[in-house]
């Protein structure tokens, strides 16, 4: 039911019920022209808009602030929002378990799903750039690079161990590096990542880790400082992102989890 508990589930086979619905729901918006758009929410990542934060920097801002979980959790919401316009099915992002799964999941490589395009394998882009414009289909180019590879569950584990902010935030984006890296193409440039669909379920799997880090060390484990920092286009804090359960969302493996463990709140 609309407005219930939204469950992000695990990337499946492109016939499975969930990914189905989200297929649906991303043909849907990238379908449209206004700004629940897929177009208009990739602008605000890379081009044109450029707010995403990396490291500690974005290009809109003068500030230096480790916000980069932060952000993009504001990021992955602001989709569940627009795809829930279009869907009846409390519909979630999938998360791609880059640890287990070595290699572009089938949902995101097939031509077809449910007997239609498949939203998930490309998108095309029609951006003006200052030195040109980008109007062609999202490419990939995986495992290409032979000095990368995609991150163990030993290294993610020992980042969700690390009980430090600063240093799991730090780790969490060198593992998120190695993905764009090594999916290769589009996603190798901040300019464009966005536009590709895989980008969304590769960050819904970095926020899933911070999502577990939270259960371990606490939701509020977090420098006091950043907790009003305002994640702009979005116009909410970071201590309005912490809870998961406060943006409608959790993360599961199945479709109804029994109990979902709530996250330990620290003072």
């Amino acid at each position: 039911m609309a407005g219930s508990m939204r469950y992000r589930l695990r990337v499946a086979s492109p016939t499975t019920d969930h990914m189905i619905k989200f297929s649906a729901a991303m043909r849907s918006i990238q379908g449209i022209s206004d700004n629940r758009s897929y177009n208009y929410l990739a602008g605000i990542h890379g081009a044109p808009s450029h707010y995403c934060w990396h490291h500690q920097f974005s290009r809109r801002s003068d500030a230096r602030a480790q916000v980069f979980l932060p952000w993009h959790r504001a990021y992955l919401h602001a989709l569940d929002l627009a795809l829930n316009d279009f869907s009846d099915d409390n519909v979630a992002q999938p998360w791609w378990d880059w640890t287990t799964t070595a290699g572009v999941p089938e949902a995101y490589g097939a031509t077809q799903i449910d007997g239609r395009d498949n939203p998930l394998r490309r998108f095309r882009m029609n951006l003006e750039l200052p030195n040109g414009s980008l109007r062609r289909n999202t490419r990939r180019r995986p495992g290409r690079n032979p000095f990368i590879n995609l991150p163990t569950t030993t290294e993610l584990e020992s980042a969700i161990d690390d009980d430090d902010w600063s240093s799991f935030s730090d780790r969490m984006q060198g593992l998120h590096d190695d993905v764009h890296v090594w999916v290769g193409g589009d996603m190798g440039s901040t300019t464009a990542a966005a536009y590709d669909p895989i980008f969304y379920a590769h960050h819904a799997m970095v926020d899933r880790a911070w999502y577990l880090w939270q259960l371990k060390h606490g939701i509020n484990n977090i420098p006091n400082a950043l907790l009003d920092f305002v994640l702009e286009p979005f116009g909410v804090t970071v201590r309005d992102v912490l809870d998961t359960r406060t943006l409608g969302y959790e993360y599961a493996d199945q479709v109804a989890p029994a109990e979902p463990v709530s996250p330990v709140l620290v003072g």
